[in-house]
């Protein structure tokens, strides 16, 4: 009898201890996925929130140009935007700026937006260089990769047609960003009369991945949560921003398509892939995109020989854009 109330408590007292492992087993578990989303939100924050670049005294005035200080509601949801309007004296035709991320109208092209844009207004154009939303001086918002910032690509084209500019008068060109912006603002708005994109990446989710690490300083496994956590937090797919899947809407009307061969951060294989889903299209691979033959203070890491093709060949680069819609915006 005795031995069996040996065995009885032994037995109790094994059940406890698997007990107590089964808990420590599902406590650990919990904090591992408590750690796994914890890390995902914090990331989730990071990479949607844009860092706000903005030098007033890089305006066009600078350059002897004659400018407005606009403000004008994003289409659909009215965020302010925030932009410059040169109006030419010829005022038949605009073409709108649009920078990229962690950029505005005041540092675009490694701080050459605005003698870019002086060089299309002295060929006749007028140009409205726009802070796209949580950029520069417009409302503050979250990055979405062009799901949202096309609206605000939108709401120029508005402003400029509130201004007199006949449907099909209107480009717009972008980088990187930008210009998945603005391929899906003209893949929803007809009257852009033609588009000029740089450095445009095909799908944003490879981008991310390719960059991850770098950008975010934490392992691959993590991407996932933080692209679970931006929907759940901020309630949009970030991944959603496709223009490989918008650009072939876009015809007949003309799209010109350039990217610097050595990019590192959007490799020039989204050109190709774009390439083979538009129509009626002009491309140009920029070769000699080394950012190291930029002068000294633009030599950081960052530029990973993306989006540089103006500031390497400026004159020729203008000269094209100049060309091209000249051409197309009849």
């Amino acid at each position: 009898m005795g031995q069996n109330s040996g065995t009885s408590s032994a037995s109790k007292a094994s059940k406890r201890r698997g007990r107590i492992i089964l808990w420590i087993v599902v406590a650990l578990l919990f904090l591992v996925v408590l750690a796994y989303f914890g890390i995902g939100a914090v990331a989730a924050n990071i990479l949607t929130q844009p860092k706000r670049v903005f030098d007033p005294s890089l305006n066009p005035g600078v350059y002897g140009l004659e400018y407005e200080d606009v403000r004008f509601p994003a289409r659909g949801d009215g965020l302010e935007i925030a932009a410059w309007y040169i109006p030419s004296a010829q005022n038949e035709r605009a073409i709108i700026l649009v920078h990229g991320r962690d950029n505005s109208r005041t540092n675009g092209f490694v701080d050459q937006f605005v003698p870019f844009a002086s060089k299309l207004h002295e060929a006749g154009f007028s140009v409205m260089l726009i802070d796209l939303r949580g950029h520069g001086e417009s409302a503050d918002a979250r990055f979405t990769f062009g799901i949202l910032e096309r609206q605000d690509v939108l709401g120029a084209v508005d402003w400029l047609e509130g201004q007199g500019y006949q449907p099909g008068k209107i480009g717009v060109l972008g980088y990187s960003l930008g210009a998945a912006s603005v391929i899906g603002a003209a893949s929803e708005e007809t009257d852009i009369g033609a588009i000029w994109i740089d450095s445009a990446f095909a799908d944003v989710k490879s981008v991310i991945e390719g960059s991850w690490q770098q950008e975010s300083g934490l392992p691959q496994v993590f991407l996932q949560s933080t692209l679970w956590m931006i929907r759940l937090l901020f309630g949009y797919d970030i991944t959603a921003s496709l223009p490989v899947d918008e650009i072939g809407s876009i015809a007949p009307r003309p799209i010109f398509i350039a990217h610097c061969s050595q990019d590192r951060m959007i490799p020039i294989a989204h050109m190709d892939r774009l390439l083979a889903a538009a129509q009626n299209t002009q491309s140009w691979v920029i070769q000699n995109c080394d950012q190291n033959t930029l002068p000294e203070p633009i030599l950081e890491e960052k530029y990973n020989y993306h989006a540089i093709g103006y500031p390497i060949q400026p004159e020729d680069y203008a000269a094209r854009v100049i060309q091209f819609f000249d051409q197309n915006l009849k």
